[in-house]
């Protein structure tokens, strides 16, 4: 299942909503929570609570609520799938249902305590690389988030950017030194990231360790646009990630073939507490293709990057100047 946060034509902007598919739709999960207490629990009263509680403003408060929260999402969809779409109502007559184009999505997690990306610094990559011990990384901060269709907007302090695509590992139960083999119990979902990098300005600080300025500016971390909910770890690891520019393959990459595996990674950066809503990104330059991990894609102003999993969905932007204009 995968889950989404939009806002409506008339909300506003901190009144976020959780949204679901269902054939082809989206569906506010809150109201038709609230619709199916109504008609198959008579809680009319308690109906609009308990669909806010179950499905809060963010994604990552809904993972925070655990189990309870996916019994009540499968009852959501049984009651959707067993309604005829005109009866599809709020417990007040409501709408529910809207077409993608309807919502305004929003990058779906928007203010993790800790969003990394695992990596290396540029010293460290060499034609063939040694399997490291340690999992290192560098932040993503959630200002420079963006979601599919927004431009990404050249740097002014840049002449060099690129893009790498990444499986994000949603957190979904909060941990600390969690053992390698009880990673996955703390796997909420999957999300798409692309990771833009002036990567002249990160070359220079790698010289120090300190992968900010080239990592995070406006638009340079693209999220979403939906969060795929966890259920068996072995389509996790086996789901195939892509990166095209102007529709040419440019990366392709599943998890099995990172260096890093996802118990490695909560494991070791478990030690700093992780909580529901968190995230370790996994980029396609930490996969291996034949002898050699994959390169960043590099971009220019006018390019159209498209990072895309068949059960995920797609992330898709064009690159533009500072000013607004396509050179």
């Amino acid at each position: 299942m995968r889950i989404y946060l939009g806002l409506t034509e008339n909300s506003a902007p901190h009144q976020t909503r959780i949204f679901g598919d269902f054939e082809s739709q989206l569906i506010d999960l809150s109201l038709a929570y609230a619709g199916w207490m109504k008609r198959h629990r008579q809680l009319s009263a308690a109906a609009y609570e308990l669909g806010s509680y179950y499905f809060p403003e963010t994604i990552a408060a809904f993972l925070e609520r655990g189990v309870e929260a996916r019994i009540a999402l499968d009852n959501v969809i049984a009651f959707a799938r067993n309604t005829s779409t005109g009866d599809l109502r709020g417990p007040a007559g409501e709408k529910i249902l809207y077409q993608t184009r309807e919502i305004r999505l929003l990058p779906p997690l928007q203010n993790p305590e800790k969003s990394f990306v695992i990596g290396y610094s540029d010293r460290a990559r060499t034609e063939v690389i040694p399997t490291p011990e340690i999992p290192t990384g560098f932040y993503k901060l959630p200002q420079t988030f963006v979601t599919t269709g927004a431009p990404i907007i050249w740097p002014k302090f840049s002449t060099e950017i690129d893009a790498d695509a990444c499986l994000a590992i949603v957190i979904g139960k909060e941990g600390r030194r969690i053992a390698p083999e009880k990673a996955w119990e703390h796997v909420g979902g999957v999300t798409l990231l692309i990771d833009i990098t002036a990567r002249e300005i990160n070359k220079r600080e790698g010289a120090t360790t300190n992968n900010l300025l080239g990592k995070n500016f406006p638009s340079s971390t693209s999220l979403g646009p939906a969060v795929r909910l966890a259920d068996s770890n072995d389509d996790l690891k086996d789901m195939a990630i892509d990166l095209s520019i102007e529709g040419a393959t440019r990366q392709q990459f599943t998890i099995r073939e990172c260096v890093f595996s996802v118990e490695q990674i909560i494991a070791r950066w478990s030690i700093l507490g992780i909580k529901p809503g968190d995230f370790f990104a996994i980029g396609a330059s930490m996969a291996r293709r034949g002898d050699r991990l994959q390169e960043p894609a590099p971009l220019r102003v006018g390019s159209t990057i498209r990072c895309s999993s068949s059960t995920i969905g797609e992330l898709t932007h064009k690159v533009v100047a500072a000013t607004g204009a396509q050179t």
